[in-house]
C-alpha cells in the first residue's frame, strides 16, 4: 500500500508542478501578444504621423527629398499597378468612390455615381499613367532600391 501511495503523491506533485508551469507559460505567450499589439499600435503611430507630415509639407526639406521621392514613385507604380490589374480583370475604377465595376455599368455598386461619363476621362488617364510608368521605371529602376535602402531603415531601438 504505501507504494501506491508514495506514486499516487510523485502523480500528484508532478501534476502541480505541470499546471505551475502551463500557467507560468501562458502567462509569458500573453505578456509577448501585448508587447507585439503594441509594437503594431506605435508602428502604425509612427505611419500616421509620418503621412501627416508628407501631406501637410509639399516642398521637402532637403534631408527628406529622398524619401519624398520614393514616397512619389511607388505612388505612382501603384496606381499603374491598380489600372492595369482593373484592365486584366474587366474593371474599372469608379471616379468617385475607386470601387471597382464592370466596363458596362452605368452606375457604380458602392456609391451609386454614374460612370458612363467618366469612363471616357478614366481611359485617357490610364493610358497616360501607363506612359508615366513606363517612362518612371526606366529612370527610377535602379534608384528606386537605393533610395528605400537609404531611407526606410528599420528604427528599433
Amino acid at each position: 500500500m504505501a507504494f501506491f501511495e508514495g506514486l499516487g503523491k510523485t502523480l500528484s506533485d508532478t501534476g502541480k508542478e505541470v499546471a505551475t508551469k502551463a500557467k507560468a507559460l501562458t502567462e509569458t505567450i500573453q505578456l509577448k501578444t501585448q508587447i507585439s499589439g503594441e509594437k503594431t499600435k506605435l508602428e502604425e503611430a509612427y505611419a500616421v504621423i509620418g503621412k501627416l507630415f508628407y501631406e501637410s509639407n509639399k516642398e521637402p526639406e532637403e534631408e527628406y527629398k529622398k524619401a519624398y521621392e520614393a514616397v512619389r514613385a511607388c505612388r505612382e507604380r501603384i496606381a499603374a499597378l491598380e489600372i492595369e490589374l482593373t484592365q486584366s480583370e474587366g474593371t474599372r475604377l469608379c471616379a468617385e468612390c475607386g470601387a471597382k465595376v464592370t466596363k458596362d455599368s452605368i452606375y457604380c455598386g458602392k456609391c451609386g455615381a454614374p460612370v458612363k461619363e467618366a469612363a471616357a476621362a478614366q481611359e485617357e488617364e490610364e493610358a497616360e499613367a501607363e506612359q508615366a510608368v513606363f517612362t518612371e521605371e526606366e529612370t527610377t529602376a535602379s534608384g528606386i532600391n537605393a533610395v528605400s535602402e537609404d531611407v526606410f531603415e528599420s528604427t528599433e531601438e
